[in-house]
């Protein structure tokens, strides 16, 4: 928890950004290091 509680994040924001980290973790990482060594676009994110 922040020292600052006026500054942190909503309870929704905290939600979307869950969210989000599940999105990319489950679609997103898997693919990330072969389009790095790749130097791609990563197409799979699409």
């Amino acid at each position: 928890m922040s020292d600052y509680p006026a500054y942190a994040p909503s309870e929704e924001h905290e939600l979307l950004r869950g969210t989000v980290r599940e999105l990319a973790d489950a679609k997103i990482a898997p693919f990330a290091a072969v389009v790095d060594e790749e130097s791609r676009f990563p197409v799979e994110a699409l």
